[in-house]
Formats: structure tokens, C-alpha cells, sequence
């Protein structure tokens, strides 16, 4: 146990789950309040009529952007 708690593994699924595109899922670990994060498969997926005028369609990256800074690697 740290002084900032005990370390976590945390699985943030943020677009695409269980889907084939619009992936962005994030892994994060250690404290709370210190948590570094691994971002892996940032994809897109396409409109294909399901929105009329949407010609690709993005994951929100909010989540991570504002922790940029404990952003440790994307793949």
C-alpha cells in the first residue's frame, strides 16, 4: 500500500466495445489519484447509411485527453 492507496488495474472502455471499428480503449494503473494509462486500438467506423450525411464516425477521446499528461502509450 502507497501513501496514495493502493495500486488499481482499470479497463476503460470508451467506443467499440465488442464491435468490429470505433474502438479507444483505455488501461490504467496505480492509485487513484496517480493512475498511468495505456491506450490501445484507436479506431473509426463509417457511416454506411445508418446516419444519413455521417460519412465516419469517432470514439469520444475526452476521457483521456483530459489525463494527457498520464498518458503513457498508445498502440
Amino acid at each position: 500500500m502507497t501513501a496514495a492507496g493502493p495500486a488499481e488495474l482499470v479497463f476503460v472502455p470508451l467506443g467499440g466495445a465488442g464491435e468490429i471499428g470505433m474502438n479507444l480503449n483505455l488501461y490504467g494503473y496505480g492509485p487513484p489519484d496517480r493512475q498511468r494509462w495505456l491506450m490501445v486500438d484507436l479506431g473509426i467506423t463509417f457511416g454506411a447509411g445508418s446516419a444519413p450525411g455521417v460519412d465516419v464516425i469517432l470514439p469520444d477521446p475526452t476521457f483521456i485527453a483530459e489525463r494527457r499528461d498520464a498518458l503513457a502509450a498508445s498502440c
